[in-house]
């Protein structure tokens, strides 16, 4: 199989079978061990000089992530000993802001960057570490006295998550209410600063902030994307359920948050490549065992469920062996597909389907 693997610099993963990869994958590295050619060491120590070669201005800097955000930011530095893991505390446009390094130093080109990247203030120590959980645990009790007076004053108005600044001299306090009842966040700001003596600023956030906000756990037992790692929300939509052949009862399809599922978005391009070329459901097809009729479709694994029109047989074969009437085959139509990616467009603007030949 490695001996027919395409190795054209310009071909898509998507153009390939998982398998074929693999397979591939094997045999070059077979013949880079029969050929004494070196495995392993990587390069990745060369990096700085590597970048610093492509010309222009290069920088030393970090990717952080605050705690009530999943979104990456960049910032600079001058001490490299900042590792992965660390807390630091940087200029964010709400002021000085703790925030937690994901990306450990590295060199950079300035002009990749889009605005200016501000320095990190300093290092948080191991004592600044501690406090700052401290006051975070004390957060819960604030939460539940805010939620107290907001019920006292009889604001419609739910308290979702509480948080304090860098040195305890702030309080940010999230809310969500109907969009009639924003008049009352001023009051009740009022009464949250006369409870506690500290600056409040109020935050309303949406139903899918709320969600991110508490965390929890979705519909595939993990925690929520949208609280441990997705850096924003993607446009999801009814048709990419019904692109993967998923239930579309909205019970099945929506997150804690009451919105679409944000996964729903993650393999709908390679469910929407596959099924341009995939015959369709119903549609007659040619085999290497003679002709049949498409009944199940395992889009992401390439295989076809066929019944034979001779003995009834079902079978399962996969989607290379598939000829349509008068229609290329499957990898055929993979490799014309990649030399002319908008035909398929231009064919749907005409009234044409893809592989609407197929079974005529």
């Amino acid at each position: 199989m490695a001996d027919t693997y395409p190795v054209n610099p310009s071909d898509k993963p998507w153009q390939h079978s998982v398998d074929e990869a693999r397979a591939f994958a094997r045999e070059r590295f077979k013949e880079r061990l029969e050929n004494g050619e070196e495995v392993g060491n990587c390069s990745c120590h060369t990096e700085h000089e590597a970048v610093t070669a492509l010309g222009g201005d290069a920088a030393l800097v970090v990717g952080v992530r605050f705690r009530d955000s999943s979104r990456l930011f960049f910032y600079r530095v001058n001490d490299s000993g900042i590792e992965n893991g660390d807390w630091v505390v940087v200029q964010s446009s709400r002021g000085l802001e703790p925030a937690r390094v994901v990306i450990s130093p590295r060199q950079m080109l300035v002009n990749q960057i889009d605005g200016d990247l501000r320095p990190i203030e300093r290092q948080l120590s191991a004592d600044d570490v501690q406090a700052m959980d401290d006051r975070r645990r004390q957060t819960a009790a604030v939460v539940r006295r805010t939620a107290e007076i907001a019920r006292d004053q009889r604001f419609r108005m739910k308290i979702v998550a509480a948080d304090y600044n860098i040195d305890g001299t702030r309080l940010k306090v999230s809310y969500s209410c109907p969009d009639q009842q924003r008049d009352q966040g001023p009051e009740l700001k009022r009464l949250i600063e006369q409870e506690y003596g500290l600056a409040v600023d109020m935050a309303n956030v949406g139903p899918r902030d709320e969600a991110r906000l508490i965390g929890g756990l979705g519909k595939c037992g993990r925690s929520l994307c949208c609280s441990s790692w997705l850096p924003y929300y993607p446009d999801v939509n009814m048709g990419m359920a019904k692109n993967q052949d998923l239930s579309l009862n909205p019970s099945k399809v929506t997150g804690l948050c009451g919105r679409l599922l944000c996964c729903l978005s993650y393999e709908n391009e390679q469910y929407r490549q596959a099924k341009r070329i995939l015959p369709r459901l119903g549609n007659a097809v040619n085999t290497p065992d003679g002709t049949g009729t498409v009944i199940s479709l395992q889009v992401l694994k390439e295989l076809v469920t066929i019944r034979m029109d001779d003995s009834s047989e079902i079978r399962t074969i996969p989607a290379s062996e598939v000829l349509g009437e008068g229609a290329p085959r499957y990898r055929d139509a993979v490799s014309e597909q990649a030399a002319d990616p908008q035909g398929d467009d231009r064919r749907r603007r005409r009234g044409r389907r893809p592989n609407s030949d197929a079974g005529n």
